[in-house]
Parts: C-alpha cells; structure tokens; sequence
C-alpha cells in the first residue's frame, strides 16, 4: 500500500520552524581545525555531541587517489554550550575512518559508525574501544561479508544488526549480536522491499524499519572504480520518486510513504523526524506518517539528525557549496536549533 499525505497538520502557527531558533554561535571550533564538511552526528546520555567529520574529501578506492590525499574522517565531542572536547575514537587522532557516513550511540550507550568508503560498519564502547568490525575493510562486494558503501545501521530490540547496504549495493543485511550474517533483504528495483539506494534507517518505538530510499543511478561515480557500480544502476528507475519504506522486524514490507522526499531519519518516541526536499525538516507520526510539524530550511542537506534530552536539535550537512556556502568550520556543516531560551 502506498500512502500519501498532502495535508500539513502545523496549523496551530505560521512560524515555518515551530518555534526553533538557530545558535549561531555553535559549535565553538578550535583554532586551527580543518575539515570538508558534516556527515554524522549523534549525542549520548551526558548530552555531549559527536560530530563525525570528513576531514579530506577525496575517495581511498578512486584509482586517482593519492596516499596523501586519502579520504580520511573522524569524530569531535562538543558541548550545549558549544565548547570543544576534544577528538573521540580510538586512535585519538583525526583520520580512523576512510568515508565517515553515519554516526549512532544505542541505548547501551555503544558506539556505531557507518564508514562508506572503507565498506565497513563499526561497533565501539565509549572509551572507543573497537568491539566488532562488519563487512571487510577497504574491499568491496555483496555478500555476508562485504558491503559497497553501507549507509547506516540500526541495532533491534531483539539485539539483530541491521546494516543499511546503499551507496552502490541496494539492501539491508542482517547480523547476529555476535556479527554473524543472517540474511540479505533487497535487490533494486521500486517494487516492495526492492530498493535503489537506502541511504538512512531508523526503528521506531515497535521495532519497525524505516528506509529513506533514494531514487539511484550513478550515484557519486567519480569516488569508484572500473565495475564497482553494476550497470543497471547507472540511471534512476521510470519514473522514480524518493520515498520512505516500512518493514516488519524480519524485513517483510509494510508500506511506503511518498510525500517526503527523504535524506536522513531519526526516530525519538513515536515521531519519525525525515529531512524533506533535502533541507527541510518534516516530524512524523508514526503510525500514518501524517506531517505533525515542520522545520523549514534549517539545514543544507540533513544528512543526519540528533536531538538532546532538552529537545535540541542538532545536524550535520554535507556539500553546503550547492547553496553558495563555505565547506568546513566557515560554513554550516553543524547546527543547533533550540525552542529554549538561547544560551
């Protein structure tokens, strides 16, 4: 079944961003940081904020790659108030990641990183300890053991991985706790539970999965090598719209929904929060997907969401230069939005 909603329920006001208001002045960069732009972002029970970024935007599988100018990401902790904490991960330097995509801390408090071009999706503690490595680093594929760019990941109620397999494969992947494989859900195509490029995933409060699938083609080509994208994915499906996709537990479709055009997703008590049109935010109910409220233009490109326990919201942008905005501390890679009184 294919929903869709046109309708707007954020009648109550006409301010287009329900009452948030942007801190300009966070996060507080150190002198002399340098990075290319925002990809993930995530904030753990203390309230600190993990902002996963691309250091060196330049792609390790590219056969034009220099070992100087190798992609390289990593992780900056950052307060409320702005302040630098320093470098998280666990070499305790910038540069542990080859293509930083996604970020999550679990509700064990565990860390999870989604590394696209290294094709690999990493479980950590806090302290970054590395715990389990999924997929086989730098070597791409599709099988139980390598993704082609994977783009986020979930952990389940029953304790499964979920990998969302995206860039350049066009599944989700199923583990064990442990990291054993256990199936692969997907293919390409716009059927149901067929997918071209699942670039997010979220679980809401009853264990359902949410895809934001991006209509595909050659998504990024220049960051691959010679038969790394399969052929069939070098142009969008007929007539292909960006939809969000809900499956059970197990991966059996549910039904779509077609009125957001989604990037990212996140889910916080029983809201989906879904970027819309790439620079919008769009809060969810999730059982309909009926539109509660709208965050309009509060970010370029929402690559990924996280919200505090004071209901902050903070994004990680990548590519600002397509609005006519600076990469990296310069520009707008990271931002807070409060309905609070600024601080």
């Amino acid at each position: 079944m294919c929903t869709d909603h046109d309708v707007d329920n954020n009648t109550e006001t006409d301010d287009p961003r329900s009452g948030y208001k942007l801190v300009s002045s966070w996060p507080k960069y150190p002198a002399g940081m340098h990075f290319e732009m925002g990809s993930g972002i995530a904030v753990d029970e203390a309230g600190i904020i993990y902002a996963f970024t691309r250091d060196i935007e330049h792609w390790a599988t590219h056969p034009l790659a220099m070992a100087d100018k190798m992609g390289k990401s990593s992780i900056s902790m950052f307060n409320r108030e702005g302040e630098y904490l320093g470098i998280w991960g666990p070499s305790g330097e910038r540069g542990f990641a080859l293509g930083g995509h996604t970020l999550y801390i679990e509700k064990d408090g565990m860390f999870w990183t989604t590394d696209r071009d290294g094709h690999t999706v990493k479980k950590y503690t806090p302290d970054g300890e590395l715990l389990l490595t999924l997929g086989t680093f730098g070597e791409w594929g599709c099988d139980a053991s390598h993704f082609n760019g994977p783009t986020a990941v979930v952990v389940q109620l029953d304790g499964n991985i979920v990998v969302a397999d995206g860039y350049w494969n066009s599944r989700l992947v199923w583990f064990t706790p442990e990291g054993e494989y256990i199936k692969s859900v997907g293919e390409w195509g716009r059927g149901q539970a067929q997918f071209n490029t699942p670039h997010a995933l979220t679980q809401d409060s009853k264990g359902r999965l949410l895809v934001a699938d991006l209509c595909g083609g050659n998504f990024h080509d220049y960051m691959t090598v010679p038969g790394q994208i399969e052929a069939h994915r070098t142009k969008p499906d007929k007539d292909c719209v960006h939809r969000i996709q809900r499956l059970d537990a197990s991966g059996e479709y549910i039904d779509e929904w077609t009125h957001i055009m989604p990037l990212s997703l996140a889910s916080y008590g029983n809201e989906i929060y879904a970027s819309d049109k790439m620079s919008n935010l769009a809060i969810l109910d999730e059982e309909t997907g009926q539109v509660k409220s709208r965050v309009e233009n509060i970010a370029i490109y929402i690559h990924q969401l996280a919200m505090d326990a004071h209901g902050d919201l903070y994004t990680a942008s990548v590519y600002p230069e397509h609005a006519k905005e600076k990469r990296g501390p310069d520009g707008p890679s990271y931002r807070r939005w409060t309905r609070t009184e600024l601080v």
